[in-house]
């Protein structure tokens, strides 16, 4: 601090404007007129200011322990005790300090005197009534001319209010959170219910075309109720953990085609989430391609293995489904296929921004690349 050409105030200086100010206007006199001079402008100053701003400000001298505090009249309006009372009692702020806060600013106090920085802690208040108080309190060190620590100087503001609205806010995020989850759980129910539906209409039809039809329609409500189903039992009520919808998906659909005796599959997928836009389309592409395989792929007795992959690499995401089977017909273009599965694969690809394509391998190989989520 500097008073017009004055010098600045050192920190022993400091400590005696501090118990100036600890004792009163009248208490004690300077050890000479400079430091008089001093500081009874920095006192006139300091009062000034710090009884003007929207926070209490505090200083204690730390020579012999904590003594010499000030602390400003705003103490009154936070807490309900007079700046006098707060004044003659060094520890009434750790009695006012709630107890289960304690700890949390012991822990913050000793870790800035440790590291010789600032200190700050969000705790609770106790006021003279019973009440309690949200403080967000900082702090700091202020050390003599040989790195004593001398002085502690803060400022304590109150944020009971922006407390109360955050509470607020966050009960009304756990309502929407909930109903969000009521809703997921509602509609993986009416997805069953149909695919049910779908069940029992199938088992009264003697066309074995048609109940084929309809089992796969089942197979593709499936696959979306089980998003539904993955987001009412996680944390994270927009995303998927695309892995495990992947893991548990697959089984259902060899499951569906009683084909696990002389199939196999394998998952391979980095560990990726997606939002309900992509889990459902991916969900619904993979639901096809591996129910084609289970179809097509292996005729009669024939053995073989289905595998699933999706990894992420730079900007896009990369999934194909490729199968060892009997390999997809010579001289037929898979975009120009009128089947209902892959002619869902095409639209639900180009939905999401993908690519399809068909690669040669030993079997049949279809892989999509899409934009990574955000890009």
């Amino acid at each position: 601090m500097t008073v017009g050409d004055d010098p600045p105030v050192t920190a022993a200086e400091g400590a005696a404007i501090l118990a100036r100010l600890a004792r009163g206007p009248h208490g004690g006199s300077a050890r000479d007129a400079s430091l008089a001079r001093t500081a009874a402008i920095a006192e006139a100053r300091y009062r000034a200011l710090v009884e003007q701003i929207p926070a209490v400000t505090f200083m204690a001298s730390l020579e012999g322990g904590l003594s010499d505090v000030y602390v400003s009249p705003q103490i009154e309006a936070l807490l309900g005790f007079s700046q006098e009372e707060w004044m003659s009692d060094p520890v009434l702020w750790f009695r006012q300090l709630h107890p289960d806060d304690r700890e949390l600013w012991n822990r913050e106090f000793a870790r800035g005197c440790a590291t010789g920085g600032p200190f700050r802690a969000v705790c609770r208040f106790l006021t003279k009534a019973g009440g309690i108080v949200w403080v967000h309190g900082e702090a700091r060190l202020i050390p003599d001319e040989s790195g004593r620590p001398l002085l502690l100087q803060g400022v304590a503001f109150d944020i009971t209010e922006s407390k109360r609205a955050e509470e607020i806010v966050k009960s009304s995020l756990r309502e929407k959170e909930l109903l969000l989850k009521e809703i997921h759980h509602r509609v993986k129910n009416n997805l069953q219910i149909t695919s049910s539906l779908l069940r029992l209409q199938a088992a009264k039809i003697a066309d074995a075309a048609v109940r084929q039809l309809l089992r796969e329609s089942q197979d593709r409500i499936r696959s979306m109720a089980l998003v539904h189903e993955m987001l009412y039992r996680s944390q994270d009520l927009a995303r998927v953990d695309f892995p495990q919808y992947v893991r548990e998906l697959v089984p259902q659909l060899f499951r569906s085609y009683n084909a696990g005796g002389r199939v196999r599959y394998r998952v391979e997928l980095d560990e990726i989430v997606f939002g309900v836009d992509l889990a459902v389309p991916c969900g619904l592409i993979i639901n096809e391609l591996v129910a084609n395989a289970l179809k097509h792929a292996f005729p009669g007795d024939r053995r073989g293995e289905i595998c699933v992959r999706m990894s992420l690499e730079q900007d896009r995401y990369w999934l194909s489904v490729e199968d060892d089977g009997v390999g997809f017909p010579a001289g037929l273009d898979f975009r120009q296929t009128e089947t209902l599965g892959l002619q869902l694969v095409r639209t639900l690809t180009e939905q999401i921004g993908g690519r399809l394509q068909q690669m040669a391998v030993r079997g049949t190989a279809f892989v999509i690349d899409l934009p990574r989520e955000g890009r």
